[in-house]
């Protein structure tokens, strides 16, 4: 019993005005430092917001990985500030905290990977935030929403958020570098008459190039159109289903990509629909 009472006077004789100080001063660490980090972010927004300098998309990606970066930044800071008065000093901190890295270093090789294939994206301008990318050669695509130097997020066409971690990206094609080309391809059928179906793909040049002239891509030199939409001409006589295939072509700029190509599609069908053009089918072997 007599122990007891000793473990409950050694209990009432902590400092708990040492605790309370450090808390208080954990809880201040934690504030100003968030609040800095929210302020170095809207003055790096209002910074770009007002220079030209950069491309958006290179705005937009530092954006994110600033904002990734942060936030771990925030969390080594707090981790820092709550460990260190039950240490001698910063240096056994850093130490510390060498040690404890070397040893889960060895059983995280994963995000070491992750780390430094993500420093090479970033630095080698690789991909950026709003590029259309295909990851590993699946064949459904997606818009790149966040980019940080462990993982990637891509918001792929049916609308489902994809995150993949740096070093998992083995292959990647990226549709997005300043400009990408339109290619839309129709195959009619052998009775059509083939200059019939190419005076009216040339009606369909002329509509998108009046309709999406914001969309086609510019050179920056000349000032003059990179290629408006023409068409590419009859390349194919044997495709399948068996027909003649014609294709028109164009070149948009690349955040601009998915919007041309859908009404271009429109466009196209609802010419031929209108004009009766006949199309190649699929032969069936039905087994007669």
């Amino acid at each position: 019993m007599s122990k007891f009472f000793d473990s409950v006077q050694r209990f009432f004789e902590v400092d708990f005005s040492g605790v309370k100080s450090y808390f208080i001063s954990l809880s201040l660490t934690i504030v100003i430092t968030y609040l800095l980090i929210v302020a170095f972010r809207k003055i790096l927004r209002q910074i770009f917001k007002r220079t030209t300098l950069l491309e958006e998309k290179k705005k937009e990606t530092i954006e994110s990985v600033v904002k990734n970066t942060s936030t771990y930044i925030f969390a080594i800071i707090i981790l820092i500030a709550a460990i260190k008065p039950f240490v001698g000093g910063l240096k056994e901190v850093v130490l510390a905290g060498g040690i404890i890295a070397a040893v889960i270093g060895f059983g995280a090789q994963k995000l070491i990977n992750d780390l430094i294939s993500g420093i090479f994206i970033i630095f080698e301008g690789t991909i950026k935030r709003g590029d259309f990318i295909h990851v590993n050669g699946e064949p459904e695509g997606g818009t790149v929403e966040e980019l940080g130097f462990r993982i990637v997020k891509i918001r792929l066409i049916n609308g489902k958020l994809l995150t993949i971690s740096n070093g998992e990206i083995l292959k990647m094609v990226n549709g997005s570098v300043e400009k990408r080309r339109i290619f839309e391809s129709i195959i009619v059928s052998f009775n059509q008459n083939p200059s019939v179906v190419k005076a009216l793909l040339q009606e369909v040049c002329d509509e998108l190039n009046e309709k999406q002239t914001d969309k086609l891509k510019v050179d920056k030199l000349t000032g003059e159109f990179v290629e408006m939409y023409k068409v590419y001409g009859l390349h194919s006589i044997d495709t399948s289903p068996f027909g003649y295939k014609f294709s028109i072509v164009a070149t948009v700029n690349d955040i601009d990509y998915l919007a041309a190509s859908l009404e271009a599609k429109e466009i196209l069908a609802q010419k031929l629909y209108d004009n009766k053009i006949k199309m190649a089918e699929q032969l069936i072997n039905k087994g007669y």
